[in-house]
Formats: C-alpha cells, structure tokens, sequence
C-alpha cells in the first residue's frame, strides 16, 4: 500500500472517530439536559413546599393570607408586614420560574401551574395592592408578563362562598 493511500485511509478513520466523538457528545449532552431538568423539577417542587408549608403551619399566618387578599388596607401593620414577605416570597419564586421556563429548564407541566396560580392571584385585591408597592422589585420582563395577565374570578380563591 503506497504512502498516500495510507494517508487517504488515516483521514476516513479520523473523520469517521471525530463524527463518532460528535454523536457521542450529543448524546451526553441530551443526558445533561434531562438531568438539569429533572433537578430543577425536583427544587421547583421543594422550593413551592417550602412557601406553602408557612401557611400550612401557621393558622394566624394562614388567616392573614386570606383575609388580606381580599382586603390589605384593612389589615393591622403587623399583618400586612407578614403579607407583603409572604406574597414577596410567592411572587420572587414565580420570577425565578419564569425565568426557568424562558430557558428551558422548567418542564411546561410546572410552568402551566405557576401561570394558573399567578392568574388568579393577579385578580385578589390584596395582590393588586401588594403589587403596587412591590412590583419594582421585580425584573422588567416579569413586570410585563404579570401585568398582561387575563383577569380572573377574584371571588372565590379559596371555595369560600361568600
């Protein structure tokens, strides 16, 4: 075999290796994907607990959540102090999620649900007012989307009747 048909036949082996090297990092990066996924599922999930589980703990906690979304104003200071960090919290943990999501990280399942909730939150009184003096704490993007939200049913948050 002559020089230069071992060197045509180096140059198929190499290209054939670095397409090999090709697909096998696609692979591994597709893996990587699913991974990062998963882990942002599983802290979206814990992060959401975590909120939720003030609430669930804590029935005067509990009482000024709901009477304040009706009506903040009327709220004493020291209830619309815990009002203002709990909807800060929610409102700062849909921002982060809607920041996965734009980046992919965020499965759609989990992005449908945060976007439910903000919609109805967004028609509570006590968020409207919570709104105004919070809403520069959030990032431009976010401001738009929130505020471009359809209105909901504000009546009925949580069953009650009336």
């Amino acid at each position: 075999m002559s020089l230069d048909r071992l060197s045509a036949l180096s140059q198929i082996i190499s290209a054939i290796a670095v397409v090999a090297s090709l697909v096998f990092v696609g692979i591994q990066l597709r893996l990587a994907i699913r991974a990062v996924r998963a882990s942002t599922s599983q802290a979206h999930s814990a992060n959401y607990y975590a909120i939720n589980s003030s609430i669930i703990n804590d029935g005067e906690l509990a009482r000024i959540w709901r009477e304040s979304l009706a009506d903040f104003d009327s709220q004493d200071a020291d209830a619309k102090v815990r009002f203002v960090a709990l909807a800060s919290s929610i409102f700062r943990f849909y921002e982060s999620s809607r920041a996965q999501w734009l980046r992919g990280q965020l499965d759609p399942e989990h992005w449908q649900m945060i976007e439910r909730q903000a919609t109805s939150f967004a028609s509570q009184p006590g968020i409207k007012s919570w709104w105004k003096l919070r809403r520069q704490w959030h990032s431009a993007e976010f401001r738009r989307w929130f505020e471009e939200l359809p209105e909901a049913d504000s009546r009925t948050m949580y069953g009650e009747t009336g």
